[in-house]
């Protein structure tokens, strides 16, 4: 199935494409509308043929649908028809757990996306579970603050390394991972990793809109609940 891939941050939008290498993109920020988005994503991928989209926007994100505006975009993303404005199917999922889910290799992981923010989803044997982990208060700041890009450039390489140092392996403690994926813009500032911290790539959001609308059932619709103990 050929799928257009949407990963919607806080300053850039980038398309990918199952079937193409390249990736497209475009600014975004706190001006950005939903309609903005669409018009934008159509014009620049205008040459490629894609049957269904997989839509990952920075914000929580309930039953396929968003359900608040993402903090660093423009006002209207909830309630908005996405299908109807690209005029095909579109499923929708929290930017963070497409992401992970892309990356994920079995047991249980730990997705972490340092970028203008801080994106986190845990998938546990089959469970997505998108997080705020950015909203841990880390002594008077918040996680955010710290990993994300204005961290970086507030505190340094030096600084910036010895944080991550403490805080990743603390999480993945704190949440019984088998091991950490550190995608994002920032993971290449990093010199060296955590012991099981694997740096992230580009291309694994790509592999999680393939997984989201060939592997997994359709968000919008109702699911049986099945107690798991793991």
């Amino acid at each position: 199935m050929n799928v257009l891939v949407i990963d919607v941050g806080g300053t850039s939008v980038k398309l990918w494409h199952t079937a193409h290498e390249e990736h497209l993109k475009f600014d975004s920020g706190k001006e950005l509308t939903p309609e903005q988005m669409v018009e934008e994503a159509r014009d620049l991928a205008g040459d490629w043929e894609w049957e269904g989209i997989a839509l990952g926007l920075p914000c929580r994100v309930s039953n396929g649908r968003p359900v608040e505006d993402p903090q660093n975009l423009g006002p209207g993303w909830v309630g908005f028809n996405y299908s109807s404005a690209f005029g095909c199917p579109v499923r929708i999922m929290n930017d963070a757990a497409m992401q992970a889910l892309g990356s994920y290799d079995g047991g249980r992981m730990l997705f972490l996306s340092l970028g203008t923010g801080v994106g986190s989803a845990y998938i546990a044997h089959h469970l997505i579970l998108s997080l705020d982990l950015g909203r841990i208060s880390i002594g008077k700041q918040m996680l955010y603050e710290l990993l994300g890009e204005a961290g970086f450039e507030k505190l340094g390489p030096k600084k910036y390394q010895a944080v991550v140092n403490d805080v990743v392996p603390s999480l993945k403690t704190a949440l019984m991972a088998d091991y950490v994926v550190l995608g994002g813009g920032s993971v290449k500032k990093i010199e060296q990793l955590p012991d099981s911290v694997r740096r992230g790539h580009n291309r694994t959001v790509v592999e999680g809109g393939r997984k989201l609308w060939e592997e997994l059932p359709d968000p919008t619709e109702q699911q049986e609940s099945v107690w798991k103990i793991f």
